[in-house]
């Protein structure tokens, strides 16, 4: 079922033409010049063209305000860090560092640079181009920070400036960052795609739209992004001063946001990936002659938020009653593919922390609607679900699965009315609180336990509201010194009772109902080569290569 390179090169050019009409989405904005200039100075030519097809577009490509894997899986291609993963793990490896050491007390890590990198715009990867990147993350006084929300970094280093108290550049190939205690992910954070580096000029050029279409972010990496045309498509080139040339010279990422769609593309053969299939898709797509099904870990968790800024979800015997009441093995079973697992933690299987003793909330009517007397509703109550329209990894069928969730709750007196929402304004609608509760769902960044507890559950990210991510505004102490106890400590053995007790809390507490782990299908045809799973959901196109 693969198409000859030739065809594909055709398809490509027809596909810049036209605007990529046939992906059924519609364009709310075109490329600009200044699209295409900034990022085309270094494109190379010639090379093969890879099309990948998936569910929606990015919300924004500068990597320091994006919170969505969609834009984030791209932005990595474009931008990197200081360090970054080593493929298909998150063993930690150099990027734009060389090297790196610590203090004997933890709090001051000294960066040794790359010589002689540059971004795309030609302008030097240097100590001053890494400080500005900090400083403008971490200090609300920056001129370069202004209104804007930093998610991630406000929820990994605790708000601004948070734990980095200082950032400085003595040598143009040294950073020096002293840390307010000692942090033990620290170096697994600062590998996340989140803090890639920026170039400065690009982000002094235009302040107020860096990373939107018509500006496009500016790094060190191996694609630099060519065109831009808002929910239709997205072109990245390969950037020659960036080591190694792929094989893959240009890469158009599609939005093809019906499903049904975008099977039959790959079926006919018109696209190469195919990212987030729907279960049955998958299954079906997997027996069709000349593509495979490949399956990225199982590092991820859905979830039910619950709003504790909003009654009656403040009350533990209500919580504790929607757990009881929500049938997560029925829905596990029911929407989600062969090898899902039914979470009784927070974090995924084998992670750092992970607790055996817990067992998942069984499903009982019964006690339900008693934790509803005894808390003053003995007839039930009302009230909303905001889901997202848009498929994630964790959560392939969203509407499907809030239809359940709302017949289950329906059996012990709760009449749910659903809100559904596109992407984009559901994540704004529940960083803001708007809902009682939400269906929402995390892919892990970094491979540690405190990435999955500090973003979604800390009170500090619940008081970063609207900037956090703790969609159920939960601001529990004994949790909180649990997480800067296992922050604290170094070593596994010495870090993973906390976490154990972390896990505990959580299914004691319940401000969130962990629902399923999943390991997320890929679709790609059998013409490529270089292909290697990843936690994080990342596909590396650098690594790509058609197969000989």
């Amino acid at each position: 079922m693969s198409i000859s390179l030739a065809a594909r090169t055709a398809a490509l050019a027809l596909v810049a033409a036209v605007g990529l009409s046939a992906c059924g989405g519609s364009s709310t904005s075109t490329s600009t010049s200044a699209a295409s200039t900034t990022a085309s100075t270094a494109a190379p030519t010639g090379g093969a063209s890879l099309i990948e097809a998936r569910v929606k577009d990015a919300i924004v490509m500068d990597p320091a305000q994006a919170t969505d894997g969609m834009s984030l899986n791209l932005s990595q291609e474009i931008l990197k860090g200081l360090v970054d993963f080593k493929l298909g793990t998150f063993d930690v490896q150099p990027a734009i560092a060389r090297s790196w050491s610590v203090s004997p007390d933890g709090r001051v890590w000294t960066f040794a640079l790359k010589p002689g990198l540059k971004f795309s715009d030609g302008t030097p990867v240097d100590a001053a181009a890494v400080k500005f990147n900090f400083d403008r993350w971490r200090l609300v006084s920056d001129p370069y920070h202004g209104n804007l929300s930093f998610g991630y970094y406000a929820s990994m280093f605790g708000g601004f400036p948070g734990l980095i108290a200082d950032v400085r550049a003595p040598k143009p190939d040294t950073v020096v960052i002293s840390i307010a205690r000692p942090f033990s992910p620290f170096l697994h954070d600062l590998a996340m795609p989140s803090f890639a580096i920026s170039s400065p000029t690009a982000i002094r050029a235009n302040a107020d739209s860096y990373g939107q279409p018509g500006t496009p972010p500016v790094g060190w990496g191996p694609y630099t992004l060519a065109e831009w045309v808002k929910d239709d498509h997205m072109t990245l080139r390969a950037n020659p001063d960036y080591p190694g040339t792929p094989a893959y010279g240009t890469v158009v990422v599609r939005d093809i946001p019906d499903q049904s769609t975008s099977v039959l593309e790959m079926q006919k053969g018109t696209v190469d990936i195919l990212t987030d299939p729907r279960p049955d898709d998958a299954a079906a797509l997997a027996k069709q002659a000349g593509l495979t099904v490949a399956y990225q870990p199982a590092n991820n968790n859905s979830y039910v938020a619950f709003n504790m800024d909003r009654k009656p979800f403040d009350d533990l015997r209500v919580r504790r009653a929607m757990a009881y009441a929500i049938d997560v093995n029925a829905i596990v079973k029911g929407l989600y593919p062969k090898g899902a697992m039914v979470a009784s933690n927070w974090t995924p299987p084998g992670m750092l922390g992970e607790n055996a003793s817990l067992k998942p909330y069984p499903h009982d009517v019964a006690k339900a609607k008693a934790l509803l007397a005894a808390a003053g509703f003995p007839k039930g109550f009302s009230t909303e679900l905001f889901y997202p329209t848009l498929p994630r990894p964790y959560m392939p069928e969203p509407q499907r699965i809030a239809e359940t969730i709302q017949a289950q709750l329906a059996q012990a007196g709760v009449a749910v009315t659903l809100q559904p929402f596109e992407w984009a304004v559901f994540l704004d609608k529940v960083r803001h609180g708007e809902h009682p509760m939400c269906l929402i769902g995390w892919s892990g960044d970094n491979g540690d336990p405190d990435n999955f507890f500090v973003p979604l559950l800390d009170k500090d990210t619940a008081n970063a509201k609207p900037n956090g991510q703790n969609y159920s505004f939960w601001r529990d102490e004994a949790f909180h010194q649990l997480l800067m106890s296992g922050q604290a400590a170094v070593g596994d053995a010495k870090r993973a009772p906390f976490y154990r007790q972390a896990n505990a809390r959580i299914a004691d507490q319940v401000p969130a109902l962990p629902i399923v782990h999943v390991a997320v299908p890929i679709v790609l045809k059998n013409t490529i080569a270089g292909f290697v799973p990843s936690p994080d959901t990342h596909i590396a196109f650098e690594f790509l290569k058609p197969k000989k």
